[in-house]
């Protein structure tokens, strides 16, 4: 039995193509548990599945928008498709990466021991490259503990998922700028 698109799969889709991006959220929320236990079981943690899931939700609205995207199954099996695919991918850039482990995977957690840290001034000198926006969004959220609802009415964002979207951006650009530019061992004191 082969599965199809259910009317309130077609009406969420419908949502996305006329710009609601409530409908986003709602799919979110409906499939966040299904994609986080996915993740789990394939080596990941909860906050890998939430980009995981955002970055599928980024696909399925550029398809959508896209006008001609015609749903041949469930949107969860759908989603569930992107998500593997995303993630799969993902896992094979980690093991490329010849065991260097992510520079800033737990930056939250040190942050209010970091500024001590000798490796600070690394840190320090790729937030003054990301740009303003990036930079104040980072600090609030790792290093003065503010929650996204919190930054997004700070940082005049529409919502908390719109800083958290944000958030992410900000955190690759960051990431990405300091495995360029330094090595594991400029961050082992």
């Amino acid at each position: 039995m082969s599965e199809t698109a259910s009317s309130k799969d077609r009406e969420l889709l419908d949502r996305i193509q006329s710009g609601d991006r409530e409908a986003l959220v709602s799919i979110y929320k409906g499939h966040y548990s299904m994609i986080r236990s996915y993740v789990i079981k394939n080596q990941g943690r909860d906050e890998d599945a939430e980009d995981l899931l955002q970055d599928a939700l980024i696909v399925l609205w550029q398809k959508v928008q896209q006008g001609n995207f015609v749903l041949s199954s469930k949107l969860s099996t759908y989603i569930m498709a992107i998500c593997k695919n995303l993630w799969l991918k993902r896992l094979g850039k980690l093991q490329r990466m010849d065991g260097e482990d992510k520079i800033l995977p737990h930056l939250h957690i040190c942050a209010d021991n970091f500024s001590e840290a000798s490796d600070f001034k690394h840190l320090q000198k790729a937030l003054d490259e990301i740009g303003d926006t990036c930079r104040q969004l980072l600090m609030l959220f790792y290093f003065d503990g503010h929650d996204m609802e919190q930054i997004a009415r700070k940082m005049d964002f529409a919502n908390a998922d719109t800083a958290k979207a944000k958030k992410y951006q900000c955190f690759k650009k960051l990431e990405n700028l300091i495995k360029s530019r330094f090595s594991k061992s400029d961050f082992i004191s």
